[in-house]
Parts: C-alpha cells; structure tokens; sequence
C-alpha cells in the first residue's frame, strides 16, 4: 500500500499529465522533474515551464541592482554558447536588434568565432537553464557571472550600451 503523502503525490501527477490547462509537456526534462517531485516532494515544474513564474524573481534582481526592470519577449532570440551545463554561467545585454533580445549567454572561455553563438528562442532557455531566468530582466548594459553553487555578480558596463 502506497502512503498518504505518496498517494497525493502520485494522483497530483496524474491530474498534471491529464490537465489541458497545466499543460507541461511530456519531454525528457519533465519526466525527470515529475520523477523527482514523486521521490523527493520537491516540485520544480514551474520553474522549468512557465515563463511568469520568474517575473518576481527578475524584479527584485533589478531593484537590487538599480536597474529598471526591461523584461524581455520570451518568443525573440537570445544568443548562446554550444554547452550551457557548464559553471560559471556569463551573460550581457546588448541594445536588441530586429527578432532578438539583446542577450549573449554563455559557458567556458568566451570567443570572438562567427559560431561562437547560435540564437535560440529564449523560452527554450527554461528547460535549459530556468536558474538564469531572473537575469533576463535587467536593462541594456548589465552583465551577471553566475554559478549553481550560489555564486553570483552582476553589474552594469557602460560600453555595453553602444554596441
């Protein structure tokens, strides 16, 4: 026999995988995310599949920076490095061109190869790296040096903005 805590566990699951209106899409990331929410109760699909639920988070990133919020449209590119698994993450806001956001995202040694970046819509960035999310909102002109391990730094560079 299954126990209470699991057994809501496993029927709130069910109801996620059969409800229109959730609707998180059955791919290898939720499976592991489902899986680790029936093992462990921790619930991680939010973060991994909506978009709003970062919006706080952008917001108080921006107010403790001294930058003013300029969220991004999910749906426009972003450029970003080959390996994004990698620690420490680095990124920095450019002024957006037509069909991008501004945004270069990597990991490793930066480069100035043509290949160096490949756009990639920024919603995809949630199964991806749904921890750098909340940077997404600072303004033309900040960066941010982060790692999964706590570490974080971001700051505003001027010579961003003319570029």
């Amino acid at each position: 026999m299954i126990q209470s805590d699991h057994s809501e566990a496993v029927s709130e699951t069910i109801f996620d995988w059969d409800n229109e209106e959730i609707n998180f899409e059955i791919n290898k990331t939720n499976i592991r995310l489902w899986k680790n929410r029936l093992l462990t109760g921790q619930d991680e699909l939010m973060s991994y599949n909506s978009w709003n639920s970062h919006i706080d988070k952008q917001k108080a990133i921006c107010t403790t920076n001294n930058s003013t919020w300029k969220p991004i449209n999910k749906k426009l590119n972003i450029g970003v490095s080959a390996n994004l698994d990698k620690n420490p993450i680095n990124g920095l806001r450019h002024p957006n061109k037509k069909g991008t956001t501004g945004w270069f995202i990597w990991t490793g040694e930066y480069s100035e190869a043509d290949d160096f970046f490949q756009q990639i819509c920024a919603e995809h960035l949630l199964q991806q790296r749904p921890d750098i999310i909340k940077y997404l909102g600072l303004d033309i002109g900040f960066r941010f040096l982060a790692d999964r391990n706590g570490y974080e730094d971001i700051w505003f560079d001027e010579k961003l903005k003319n570029i």
